[in-house]
C-alpha cells in the first residue's frame, strides 16, 4: 500500500521518488538525511521538500487515506485517535528562517499530531497534523488561539469519520481541557475523551448536586478497581486504578448562563491510581507525581463495569502518540538534526519523515502483538534469506526475523524483554541496510 501521491499537482516521477525515499529512511532511520539518501538523489528529495506547492496537506494526503482504510480493516468497532503536541528544537541552525519561538529564546516549530491507534495500540498513521511558530513564518492567524488545535484535529477526526464505519475516539491530555471542545460538532460516529483538570463546577445528573471537580468523586458510582498498563518515563508500567464514573454537566465560565450553556450528555470517569509495579522488574514504584488521579471527560457510554474499565483503557492508549514523538527525536530520527535552509521546507520533511515514524513504531508494536505472523510481511525474501545466515536458522515469523536482525547489535531476548523496543530496531536496521550492500551488492541503491 502507497504512503504517497503526486496528488495531481505533480508528474508520477515524484510519488516514486517519494517512494523511494520512504524505503531508504525506513531501512535507515538512525543516518543523517544526506546520508540515508545519497549525494545525488538527497538533492532530489530537497527538491521536493521545498517545491512551494508541496505542502503537509500534500505530502500526508494518500497516508491519511491508507490510514483510514487500515482502520476500515482492523478489527474491532472502535479506533482511537489520539491528540497531542511536540516542539522541535532548531536553536542550533542558525541560517534557517522562519523559525519561531518555542520557549524563553528557544527557536524552533511546533507540531501537532493526530494519531489513530487500534483497540489494541496499534499505530495505523496519521488522521492531520498541523504546524505553527511564535513570532517566526508560521505564524496562527490574527486572534486565532493556539487551543484551536485541538477543534482543527476534531475536524480532522469528523472528516474522516464521515468515510469511515468505526467509531472514532478522539482522546486528549490534561492541555486539551477546553470548554470549546466539549462542545464542538462531532458526527454521530465520533466519541471523545478528555482528561480534564481545571476546577470548574460540575453537576451530577443522577442527583443534581454540583460541585467542584475535587469533590466530585464522592457523588459518583464506585465500580471498583482495574489494572491497566501505560507508558511512564520511557517505561512500561501496571497500574491499579480504583474507578468511579456518573453522568455529569459541565458549566460553563462564569459569564455564560449554566442553564443555557452546560454540556449535555457526558459522564465523568475517575480513575485513582492505587499501586504501581515496573512490568519489566516487578519493582513497586513508589508513588510520583504522575499518580495523581484521572479525570476523564467522555461522550462514551458508562452504564457498566465494562464500559468504564473501556474509557480508562482508550484512555492509556494515548501514550502511542508519545511514542510517535520519541521515534521522530531522540529514539529514532532524530529529525531535531535536520538542516535545511527554510521553515517551508523543514515542515514537509518533518511531515515525510512522520510517515517513517509511524512505520518504524508500528513495526515495533506488530512484532510485540503478533510475532508469529509471516516475516515477509515486512521483510522480502532475500532479506529473509541473509537473516537465515545471520542466525544460523530457517525463519518463518516476524518475530525470528526481527530477533535475527537485533542479534546484529548484540540484542539478547529475555523473559522481560523478548522483543526490541525502537531504538534498538533502527540500529539495527541500519546495520542490516549496509549488510545488504555488502552481500547482495548496491546495483538496485542509488547513492
Amino acid at each position: 500500500m502507497s504512503e504517497f501521491s503526486s496528488q495531481g499537482l505533480f508528474r508520477p516521477q515524484v510519488q516514486r521518488s517519494l517512494e523511494k525515499a520512504y524505503s531508504l529512511a525506513c531501512s535507515k532511520p538512525n543516518l543523517s538525511f544526506s546520508q540515508c539518501m545519497g549525494n545525488s538523489f538527497r538533492q532530489t528529495v530537497a527538491r521536493l521538500f521545498s517545491h512551494k506547492q508541496m505542502t503537509q496537506d500534500v505530502m500526508l494526503s494518500r497516508h491519511i487515506e491508507a490510514t483510514r482504510e487500515r482502520a476500515s480493516a482492523t478489527e474491532g468497532d472502535y479506533v482511537i485517535a489520539a491528540q497531542d503536541t511536540t516542539y522541535y528544537n532548531y536553536s542550533g541552525h542558525k541560517e534557517m528562517s522562519g523559525l519561531g519561538v518555542i520557549q524563553g529564546k528557544v527557536r524552533g516549530v511546533i507540531q501537532h499530531n493526530v494519531l489513530l491507534v487500534n483497540e489494541s495500540g496499534l499505530p495505523l498513521g496519521l488522521l492531520g497534523q498541523q504546524y505553527w511558530t511564535r513570532k517566526g513564518g508560521l505564524n496562527l492567524a490574527e486572534g486565532e488561539k493556539e487551543s484551536c488545535k485541538w477543534l482543527k484535529g476534531l475536524d480532522a477526526i469528523n472528516e474522516q469519520a464521515r468515510q469511515s464505519s468505526k467509531c472514532f475516539v478522539s482522546v486528549e491530555d490534561r492541555e486539551g481541557d477546553v470548554f470549546d471542545l466539549f462542545k464542538a460538532p462531532r458526527e454521530d460516529n465520533v466519541e471523545f475523551i478528555v482528561r480534564v483538570y481545571q476546577q470548574r463546577n460540575l453537576e451530577v445528573a443522577s442527583s443534581q448536586v454540583v460541585a467542584k471537580l475535587a469533590e466530585i468523586p464522592e457523588e459518583l458510582e464506585d465500580f471498583g478497581y482495574e489494572r491497566i498498563r501505560i507508558e511512564r518515563q520511557n517505561r512500561e508500567v501496571e497500574v491499579t486504578l480504583r474507578l468511579r464514573a456518573g453522568a455529569v454537566n459541565v458549566y460553563p465560565e462564569k459569564k455564560l448562563s449554566p442553564r443555557k450553556h452546560k454540556t449535555q450528555g457526558l459522564s465523568l470517569v475517575v480513575a485513582e491510581e492505587i499501586r504501581c509495579v515496573d512490568v519489566k522488574t516487578q519493582e513497586e514504584l513508589s508513588p510520583t507525581q504522575e499518580a495523581a488521579t484521572w479525570y476523564l471527560l467522555t461522550s462514551l457510554p458508562i452504564e457498566t463495569r465494562e464500559q468504564v474499565i473501556r474509557v480508562t483503557r482508550f484512555y492509556a492508549l494515548r501514550w502511542q502518540v508519545e511514542r510517535f514523538h520519541y521515534t521522530l527525536k531522540s529514539g529514532a530520527l532524530n529529525v531535531e538534526k535536520l538542516q535545511f535552509d527554510d521553515i517551508h521546507t523543514l515542515v514537509n520533511a518533518l511531515s515525510f519523515y512522520s510517515v517513517v515514524a509511524w512505520q518504524l513504531l508500528a513495526l515495533t508494536h506488530g512484532i510485540r502483538e503478533n510475532p508469529e505472523q509471516c516475516a515477509q510481511v515486512v521483510f522480502d525474501s532475500e532479506e529473509v534469506t541473509l537473516l537465515e545466515k545471520v542466525s544460523s536458522q530457517k525463519i518463518v515469523s516476524l518475530g525470528q526475523a526481527v530477533l535475527a536482525l537485533t542479534k546484529l547489535i548484540g540484542f539478547a531476548p529475555s523473559k522481560k524483554q523478548p522483543f526490541p523496543g525502537v531504538k534498538v530496531l533502527a540500529t539495527a536496521l541500519d546495520r542490516f541496510f549496509f549488510m545488504k550492500l555488502a552481500s547482495l551488492g548496491s546495483s538496485g541503491v542509488e547513492s
